[in-house]
């Protein structure tokens, strides 16, 4: 077990922020990953994608639980208005009342990439606090490499979708 935030001597205040926004935005993060392994069922890359949802879903369960070890609390509002604000991020006065735009999924795209390269400075932040809490790096250094491997995944995704995504009467997700 690892030592808590306390007893690693870390501002323990600041740490549990710090996760908690990280925990906020993998719980935005996995609502859309999931949305776009539905959305992009048809791309060549779809079960890459929900392996990434997949993946998602794990990550959010390590960071809550390394929460708890550190000795924290868990900061549930801050879940919650990620919830809700993934959710009103759908809503887009785009003139369109029952179609998304085909910029949608593109712009998502770039909106994962983003976080998703976000993560990885939680990852590597872990990977340096390790061995004053006696945690193993290697477990950080592999999420990080996961990261890196999301990031291509959501180029290739990118890649696929620009072509048509500001072309009328292009397929909608």
């Amino acid at each position: 077990m690892p030592l808590t935030a306390e007893q690693a001597g870390l501002d323990t205040s600041v740490l549990e922020l710090y996760l908690n926004d990280h925990l906020a935005g993998a719980t935005g993060g996995r609502d859309r990953a999931h949305r776009m392994a539905e959305d992009h069922a048809d791309l060549p890359v779809a079960g890459e994608l929900a392996r990434f949802a997949r993946q998602l879903d794990d990550e959010w369960d390590r960071l809550d639980r390394l929460i708890k070890e550190l000795g924290l609390d868990t900061l549930r509002y801050r879940q919650l208005a990620a919830t809700v604000g993934e959710k009103l991020g759908r809503l887009k006065l785009n003139r369109r009342l029952t179609q998304r735009s085909p910029m949608t999924p593109l712009l998502e795209t770039e909106l994962m990439r983003g976080a998703v390269n976000a993560k990885r400075g939680l990852w590597q932040v872990m990977e340096a606090l390790a061995p004053r809490l006696q945690m193993d790096p290697a477990e950080w250094q592999e999420l990080d490499a996961q990261a890196v491997d999301q990031s291509e995944l959501l180029d290739r995704v990118h890649a696929a979708l620009r072509p048509d995504a500001f072309v009328p009467g292009s397929r909608p997700s």
